[in-house]
């Protein structure tokens, strides 16, 4: 009888812990908040909010808490940091959720993996119709001795370190890439980079952490990391891949005050 009972304890457990990575905490939206110093002397500020890993079939629950966040912080950018995209997914869902984000000043994407792996067919109308900026490999100054550089996927795309040579070598240089691994390819060139793809493994546990990433994700699974003269942080993203469950990872979106 004991031994019934216990392995009707761990079923039940086992349901309800299915049931909450399904039903709650994917639904459960994480703000972090971060504060960076560039240490220039402008006194200048920005506010931006990074996306990541949307892999959207719409306006479902979890969009609709990421646009009402950004509607209530109206960052001066946004940085859509890949994998839009997800198996099924159309144009009109894609659509009814981009057009929804807006910043003071401009929003920047860059593809992800699920963007070379499921390309999205009308991706290049949809970031133009929704006044969103395809970055992928260029650079542009955001002021005076800001740049901001863009790559395509390391694992997927092509990645080209060359447009970093026309940067002034007294800039501080932003980057956004989907996949965090290409971190030790610019760490040495950029002072401050923005990443996803890993979901921060989706599935955590305690004391252990991430049980799994996927491939690209090198070392680094969620938060913050430094090598040589560059700050990455790497973000959660929004969306599930593989699996539609989360546990102790919850999505995220992630803001940043930007003094430069």
């Amino acid at each position: 009888m004991l031994r019934k009972n216990l392995v009707f304890i761990l079923a039940l457990l086992s349901v309800m812990m299915l049931g909450y990575s399904y039903f709650i905490e994917t639904n459960w939206l994480d703000i972090t908040r971060h504060r960076i110093n560039l240490k220039t002397n402008s006194n200048k500020k920005l506010k931006i909010i990074q996306i990541s890993d949307l892999h959207t079939n719409g306006i479902g629950s979890i969009e609709e808490k990421v646009i009402r966040a950004i509607q209530s912080e109206k960052p001066d950018f946004i940085f859509l940091t890949g994998d839009i995209a997800t198996p099924g997914g159309t144009n009109s869902g894609y659509e009814k959720v981009l057009k929804e984000l807006k910043a003071k000043q401009a929003i920047y994407y860059i593809p992800g993996n699920w963007e070379d792996w499921e390309p999205i067919s009308d991706l290049s109308n949809i970031l133009k119709r929704n006044n969103i900026i395809d970055l992928t490999n260029k650079t542009l100054r955001l002021d005076k001795n800001l740049w901001l550089t863009g790559f395509a996927d390391a694992p997927t795309g092509n990645p080209d370190l060359r447009i970093l040579k026309n940067i002034p070598n007294d800039s501080k240089i932003i980057s956004i890439f989907h996949s965090p691994i290409f971190f030790d390819e610019v760490s040495n060139s950029t002072d401050l980079a923005f990443a996803g793809h890993t979901h921060g493994g989706q599935i955590r546990l305690p004391l252990i952490g991430s049980i799994a990433l996927p491939p690209g994700s090198g070392k680094y699974d969620q938060g913050w990391f430094q090598k040589n003269r560059a700050k990455m942080y790497v973000n959660r993203g929004i969306g599930t891949s593989i699996v539609p469950f989360r546990f102790l990872c919850r999505p995220e979106i992630s803001i940043f005050e930007i003094s430069y």
